[in-house]
């Protein structure tokens, strides 16, 4: 499920409220979770077929459960707020999404 989020793109500035996860790897050596996420204008942009505005890979320092989608598992994850503990991860971009609504 697509993530939505105002969120100010580096590269110009634009903001992008639609942000699909379009690809997941896992590297179980590292016990990381690696979602590449594609920033569009609008849910209809990407309807009608509109290049991203910006793209990313943001690291997660966990790997989904056995048996748990590794997108739904991304999503989730990108979407979580930073934990206040001391122990947020220090991975470029990690919390751009914190916050953001998980949407159809």
């Amino acid at each position: 499920m697509p993530l939505q989020l105002d969120y100010v793109t580096p590269s110009t500035g634009a903001t992008a409220s639609y942000h699909v996860v379009q690809q997941v790897s896992l590297d179980y050596a590292s016990s990381i979770t690696n979602a590449t996420v594609a920033s569009y204008l609008s849910k209809d942009a990407l309807a009608a077929g509109k290049f991203p505005m910006y793209s990313q890979q943001i690291q997660v320092a966990a790997l989904p459960a056995s048996g748990t989608d590794a997108r739904a598992f991304s999503e989730t994850e990108l979407a979580a707020a930073a934990p206040t503990d001391g122990s947020a991860s220090s991975y470029p971009g990690r919390y751009a999404f914190a916050g953001a609504a998980v949407v159809d």
